[in-house]
């Protein structure tokens, strides 16, 4: 039987988050969903968002003291998609150095063994998982949430003295619960209605975490970053739950205080109250002096995911899904920054050895889809 569980709505006054005042969705509607969602979950046959098995390997080895750059690359090659990605990424403004790179092992090399780990199950992530042509705008939100709360928990996690890799991981898988979610819904919106934005807010709120732990236990990730993904919302849980739970409670806030939400119609559905931050920060002994440094520190990290994102964008388009119609897109309450990342040129324009390696890779990826 799936963890999640059915609860009545609640309002989050949560100020700069959410409207305090907004009427609860309707409660029986709620619980309908809820358990239909419980019994998808719940069911033998449910089938996630699959990660690349490649992704989880590359994880694992990034992981190990004694990395080895070959093993790592001979695994890379066996996933041609991911490899060009990671090919992309080590030619982005991030990375690039004077020449652009044109060898998977040198392009490992310039990412650094240690990066390469985070780099490929994001890139997995956002490939095969925030995928869903119903909630794309959503989805689109989903990723820049996700990326801006596992730089931001790296962050954290190094000032309070945890361990800021792992805080990365958790960071970037807290809130997976809520595309499973998008997706399940998405099947469902093509025989019956779209829901309606308060109740799919609520239903959200509710099971998201639940879901997420359920995830990456399925991923078969360590025990820690599940019991992480599944309690960084509720102060009670955040008490016992591991130190990187504050962390990620801490990251979520200043994700939404800096408008790196996500919002399903109603308002941001993310974050946390101030009273759960407290709870966080005494949890990780992290006063109001390094709390305000720590916002300092944030904003050029965020400025930096929106710069990468972007370039992301630009580079996957081949892969993105295909356009919705109007129809659908009133239904995914894009917010405007997020439109303006989506339409995004590239930050800037390749060079002609730079042009002459996409095409070979567009070329490359094709032949293997």
């Amino acid at each position: 039987m799936c963890p999640v569980e059915s609860k009545a709505p609640t309002t989050y006054a949560n100020p700069g988050i959410g409207e305090a005042t907004q009427a609860p969705p309707p409660l029986a509607t709620v619980l309908r969903v809820s358990e239909g969602l419980r019994r998808v979950f719940g069911s033998p046959g449910y089938k996630p968002p699959m990660l690349p098995s490649v992704a989880l390997e590359i994880h694992e080895l990034s992981c190990r003291p004694d990395i080895d750059t070959d093993k790592l690359t001979r695994v890379l090659e066996s996933d041609p998609m991911l490899a060009g990605h990671v090919l992309k990424v080590a030619n982005s403004p991030m990375f690039r150095g004077r020449d652009a790179e044109t060898s998977l092992r040198g392009a490992v090399l310039r990412l650094g063994l240690k990066n390469l780990g985070e780099i490929v199950f994001e890139l997995a992530l956002h490939m095969r998982v925030f995928r869903s042509v119903e909630y794309s705008g959503v989805m689109e939100q989903l990723r820049r949430h996700s990326t801006a709360s596992a730089n931001l928990c790296r962050l954290v996690a190094t000032r309070a003295g945890q361990d800021p890799e792992n805080a990365f991981l958790c960071g970037l898988l807290h809130d997976i619960g809520i595309a499973a979610i998008l997706i399940v819904l998405g099947e469902r919106a093509k025989s019956e209605a779209v829901l309606d934005a308060k109740v799919l807010d609520e239903v959200v709120r509710q099971t998201h975490e639940d879901v997420s732990g359920m995830l990456v236990r399925l991923w078969k990730l360590p025990d820690e970053v599940a019991e992480v993904v599944a309690h960084h919302h509720n102060r009670a849980d955040l008490g016992a739950a591991p130190s990187l739970s504050a962390v990620v409670a801490i990251a979520d806030a200043l994700a939404a205080k800096f408008r790196f939400s996500v919002d399903l119609g109603v308002g941001a559905c993310d974050g946390n109250d101030p009273e759960l931050v407290s709870v966080a920060c005494a949890k990780l002994n992290l006063g109001a002096d390094t709390m305000a440094t720590v916002e300092q520190e944030a904003r050029p990290i965020l400025r930096h995911v929106d710069e990468a994102l972007k370039h992301k964008t630009a580079d996957t388009e081949d892969n993105a899904p295909p356009p919705m119609a109007p129809d659908d897109a009133r239904k995914v309450h894009a917010s405007p920054g997020q439109v303006a990342t989506r339409n995004a040129a590239p930050v800037s324009a390749r060079k002609p050895g730079q042009r002459l390696v996409a095409r070979i890779w567009r070329t490359v990826l094709r032949v293997f889809r």
